[in-house]
């Protein structure tokens, strides 16, 4: 049942990529208000699921760091998606997830063999090969855009760090502590922080932005609230090193169809080799 709720997980992780790129592909600006409504119906979801409303001052740190990294995560993710290739984007930021697998072994010290390192070193084979391509019989870089790897590196910081909050919290602050309510007040941070900031940049058409994007912010708040649930149920079954490498790869290849079949994004050989090489890394990171 465990690793059955593992799929369910990796799946609602590229669904809330698919909505995101609908967003893109309907409304050009948006994209701090746009995040902070997936906030507040991520919130939404714990507050209906949630059962124990017993608070305690303990709760402020965990919510206040997962609420900062679940801001930045979740609307630079929607910024890179915007300005380049999502099955390259999807790929990177599912790598964001060994954050946690890492901090596992080092914090809560889970075992590291050799599979773990051969994985690491594929993961760097795979992310040359999908930003290369083959032209004129000469091997060039393919051009990103700065902004497109800016936008990427803090989306992967934020999502990296979301997962060892929720990772590491019942270490530090006992299997007791009331993780839906934390979540709860984390989202309700996370969206005013990101509502605010739209206002106050000014990157919003308002009436635009809710009439496009609150179907699709409903659908990926929702989303995001069912992977956090279930992530932070997984954690005590599942290994952080087992568990976050597996939604990784899981991410990848239900990503990957999509990005053919709707975006029509074309990859050359190379980049084929790289993502299928990029799925053997995080498998190979789970044995």
């Amino acid at each position: 049942m465990k690793y059955f709720l593992l799929f369910v997980t990796a799946l609602l992780i590229a669904f809330q990529k698919v909505t995101q790129d609908r967003y893109n592909a309907k409304c050009s600006s948006g994209a701090f208000f746009f995040s902070g409504m997936i906030s507040f119906f991520a919130m939404c979801f714990f507050i209906v699921v949630n059962r124990n409303w017993t608070w305690s001052i303990e709760l402020l740190l965990p919510a206040l760091g997962f609420g900062l990294s679940y801001a930045a995560a979740t609307v630079f993710v929607v910024m890179a998606i915007k300005c380049g290739s999502l099955a390259k984007t999807a790929l990177i930021m599912s790598y964001s997830l060994l954050v946690p697998a890492f901090a596992g072994l080092i914090i809560l010290h889970e075992q590291l063999g050799i599979t773990m390192i051969v994985g690491l070193v594929l993961l760097v084979v795979s992310l040359w090969l999908t930003n290369y391509r083959k032209e004129n019989g000469e091997q060039t870089k393919e051009r990103v855009s700065l902004k497109w790897v800016i936008f990427l590196i803090i989306g992967f910081v934020g999502n990296g760090m979301c997962s060892t909050v929720q990772k590491l919290t019942p270490h530090f602050l006992g299997d007791d502590i009331n993780q839906n309510l934390y979540m709860i007040m984390a989202l309700g941070f996370s969206a005013v922080v990101l509502i605010a900031a739209s206002f106050i940049t000014k990157e919003t058409d308002l009436k635009s932005t809710l009439r496009v994007g609150m179907p699709l912010a409903l659908l990926c708040g929702v989303f995001n609230g069912g992977v956090n649930y279930l992530a932070i149920f997984l954690n005590r079954l599942i290994a952080a090193s087992v568990m976050f490498p597996v939604l990784a790869a899981g991410e990848i290849i239900l990503i990957f169809p999509y990005s053919l079949l709707v975006r029509k994004e074309k990859f050359t050989f190379a980049q084929w080799i790289g993502f299928i090489i990029g799925v053997l890394a995080v498998i190979l990171l789970n044995l």
